[in-house]
């Protein structure tokens, strides 16, 4: 079987001041990371008054999984994780656990690798991140 992306979960990563996008490119191995960017607060104070103009929500992942130009289909892995030299994979065999959990239309995602702990927030809902998080065994999803 070859390596394909089975579609990407637009996620953001709370930092001290702001936040960063990050996209969760979901293979059938692997889960790879990539940075989309990085809001400071000055981008989040103006998020109310310039909606999407202010840089803050997830066009760039949306737009490739709509099958535009560059669409998920179209993209291997090694692309992916050659596109910024920031972006790296976790192999399945590294997870520990995921878990998942929904909060007012909010999904959280905790990933537990052997050395280390990711914790992200989508918009994408819970049963279609389970869905796409499914290729890993171990997954434990809680509602």
């Amino acid at each position: 079987m070859s390596e394909s992306i089975l579609g990407v979960i637009p996620v953001t990563f709370p930092r001290r001041i702001g936040f960063e996008r990050l996209g969760l490119y979901i293979t059938n191995t692997w889960i790879i990371i990539t940075h989309e960017s990085r809001k400071g607060l000055g981008a989040l104070a103006l998020t109310p008054l310039l909606g999407r103009y202010g840089g803050s929500t997830d066009d760039s992942v949306r737009e490739r999984r709509r099958g535009g130009k560059g669409s998920v289909e179209a993209m291997s892995p090694e692309s992916v994780l050659a596109a910024r030299k920031d972006n790296f994979a976790l192999g399945y065999e590294e997870l520990v656990s995921v878990e998942l959990r929904e909060s007012s239309g909010v999904t959280s995602i905790t990933i537990l690798t052997r050395d280390d702990k990711f914790q992200f927030l989508s918009n994408t809902g819970l049963r279609e991140v389970a869905g796409l998080l499914s290729p890993f065994p171990a997954r434990e999803a809680c509602l």
